[in-house]
């Protein structure tokens, strides 16, 4: 395995996923969007890797979309979209449902939009007391059609992810455990730890239970969502055609309110 924007280690059975793009909060643009497409794949077909843990480097998890990138590619083309396109999001989301060995969540910093999606498909999920979790599409003038919407809405309901998803609101930690959307919160400095020591204990179980068990969850999981997903995906791509978008691109990088058309 050959990846730029993720640093892979594999050891005692575990592999650790990092994004690695520190310099951009991790966000992820086409380029690392595609090799986060691929790992899962690449981690099912690996003997050696019995479990998995999925993190980021430096201070966040991950902000979710790469908006530099994104103003880059609108300043070229205004009808351009984000350059990730529909089949992309979808391989993005059932490459991790479709991950059959045991995966954990190492939320070491923010997570937001699809960053927060990422870490709310693993199994288990272990989140800084310091970080932030949220979906605020709407603050860049886009639908939340890459997951989010969808994964929100089946683990905290739809009114409350309609509120969330609507406002652009964010939560912390604690919050987001007290609604049911994380396993355990810990301090910042013991989330690594704390997941890869989880991770080992699973790896060294019986792997077919295990196997078993995720994969009857995760196709539960993927009828509740499927519909409300290719909804949302389709409306999020109706979005990025209004100006909208760029505006909202544009009003972020400059830390200003934008001015909706």
């Amino acid at each position: 395995m050959d990846y730029k924007f993720l640093d892979v280690q594999i050891s005692g059975g575990v592999a650790i996923v990092t994004i690695n793009r520190p310099e951009v909060l991790n966000g992820l643009h086409p380029e690392s969007h595609q090799e986060m497409e691929a790992i899962w794949g690449d981690l099912e077909e690996n003997g050696d890797v019995k479990a998995a843990v999925l993190t980021g480097a430096g201070k966040a998890f991950c902000a979710g979309g790469d908006l530099k990138d994104m103003e880059t590619r609108l300043d070229e083309d205004p009808n351009g979209g984000s350059g990730i396109s529909a089949a992309s999001a979808r391989r993005i989301v059932y490459s991790l449902l479709d991950f059959e060995k045991p995966l954990i969540g190492a939320i070491n910093g923010h997570a937001i939009g699809l960053g927060a999606t990422l870490g709310l498909l693993c199994d288990i999920v272990i989140s800084s007391d310091r970080a932030k979790w949220g979906d605020p599409h709407i603050n860049i003038g886009l639908v939340p059609g890459d997951g989010g919407l969808a994964i929100w809405t089946v683990l905290i309901g739809p009114n409350r992810a309609k509120e969330m998803m609507m406002l652009g609101s964010t939560i912390d930690a604690l919050t987001a455990q007290q609604m049911g959307l994380l396993n355990h919160v810990v301090p910042e400095d013991d989330v690594l730890e704390e997941a890869t020591s989880l991770a080992s204990q699973l790896a060294n179980g019986p792997q077919v239970a295990l196997r078993g068990i995720k994969v009857s969850v995760n196709n539960w999981l993927k009828a509740q969502f499927s519909s409300l997903f290719e909804v949302s995906l389709a409306a999020e791509l109706q979005s990025m055609d209004h100006s909208d978008f760029a505006e909202g691109v544009k009003a972020a990088l400059e830390k200003r309110n934008p001015n909706w058309q």
